[in-house]
């Protein structure tokens, strides 16, 4: 869905101009379908779910964890809102930039500001108490996150960008032609570049994938098994790094909001309630006319000129010495259902994320810090047009 020529044109005589989103805008191309205040509605209650492993040492209330982490999981209902357009932003340039007959060759964003409220509704965690020289693994749970129900656990302002023209492509031959800026008062900026594609209705959506397992945890650093690291030739535990997350695998997190027919979320196949969500909810409702997905990642090299490892992230230096936040990626696919009793169409959004944080020193003798993966999935709909009161409403204190 490339943009009209003349569109950009139109854009570029026309000047920027800032104002309040409006749904099935042209100029957003791939973005058109995101402007409005998107929820966990009634039907969708509780279908955001949230790994995240925390550095965790001596604590005087539960003790202390052997491998210096716990893992928590968190069941969230959010609020996304998309209120500002910035049409026709000016990126200049010249091509081919390095040579002396260049010419002028100027790009055209569009920029669609958004702000992202979660809140925690539920949450359980564990860590390792004891394990090496044991034959068996002791692990507990601390109630620290408790205090977080009903209240926001994520704030983040930030926006999407659909680069109209002038674009490189990816390793892959793919175009990069979106963007995603985020900012997170914990002390974390990113920035992720990728690619729209309008999907077949018709043929299965590819939900992605996600093993949420700590990297590096194991003996091979490609490896990402459960099962407790043994001393050669002996049943006694060297380390058991993987615990926590064999704790949920084997008793997947439910939350305490029930999703009929859903197990619950545990870390190995993260994503499963996305495609539970689509196949047993969302299809029932009525047929799906349109599918796209958004893609992006902030591992890409986004010049095509071999800048700095993680030019992407920026974290203060608490952040980074404690749980460095090195890669962000993330998949939208956004619905358009007709309404098979209404005959009205209706807009639906999933996701699926992955930030990676790396911190404690990898136990298998590789270098480096092991890799976090901090997953998130949600399927929300969209109900109401672009305002800045959707923004007060949404805030956790204005909830019932």
């Amino acid at each position: 869905m490339a943009m009209n020529y003349n569109l950009i044109e139109k854009m570029t005589l026309s000047g920027r101009q800032i104002s309040i989103a409006e749904k099935d805008d042209p100029r957003l191309g791939p973005l058109r379908w995101l402007p409005g205040t998107w929820k966990n509605t009634e039907e969708l209650k509780g279908q955001g779910f949230n790994m995240i492993a925390l550095p965790f040492a001596n604590s005087p209330d539960f003790g202390q964890s052997e491998n210096g982490y716990r893992l928590l999981i968190n069941q969230y209902n959010e609020s996304l809102n998309f209120i500002l357009v910035d049409a026709g932003v000016p990126n200049r340039g010249v091509a081919p930039p390095d040579q002396a007959a260049a010419t002028q060759s100027d790009q055209t964003v569009v920029a669609l500001s958004y702000t992202q409220i979660i809140t925690q509704i539920a949450s359980e965690d564990s860590f390792v108490v004891s394990a090496r020289g044991q034959q068996n693994s002791t692990l507990s749970k601390t109630n620290i996150s408790d205090k977080f129900n009903d209240q926001p656990i994520h704030h983040e302002p930030g926006l999407w960008l659909y680069m109209a023209n002038q674009n490189i492509s990816d390793p892959s031959g793919a175009e990069i032609n979106i963007a995603r800026m985020g900012s997170i008062p914990h002390g974390n900026s990113f920035i992720a570049v990728g690619s729209f594609q309008d999907l077949d209705p018709a043929q299965r959506i590819p939900i992605p994938s996600i093993n949420g397992v700590v990297e590096g945890g194991g003996p091979n650093p490609n490896e990402r098994p459960l099962d407790p690291i043994l001393r050669p030739g002996t049943n006694i535990i060297g380390i058991d790094y993987f615990g926590p997350f064999r704790h949920f695998n084997q008793n997947p997190f439910k939350g305490s909001t029930a999703i009929p027919g859903y197990a619950g979320f545990e870390p190995v196949h993260a994503t499963t309630l996305l495609r539970h969500t689509l196949d047993n909810l969302l299809s029932s409702i009525g047929t799906i006319k349109h599918v796209t997905q958004l893609s992006v990642d902030s591992t890409l090299d986004i010049s095509g000129i071999n800048r700095i490892s993680n030019p992407s992230i920026g974290n203060t230096p608490f952040i980074a010495r404690q749980a460095d936040t090195t890669a962000f990626n993330a998949t939208f696919l956004i619905y358009e259902i007709e309404d098979k009793n209404a005959g009205e169409l209706r807009y639906f959004l999933q996701y699926a994320q992955t930030v990676m944080l790396d911190f404690i020193n990898r136990p298998d003798g590789h270098p480096g810090r092991a890799r976090w993966p901090h997953v998130s999935i949600n399927t929300m709909e969209r109900v109401r047009d672009a305002s800045p009161q959707a923004i007060v409403d949404s805030l956790p204190s204005k909830q019932e």
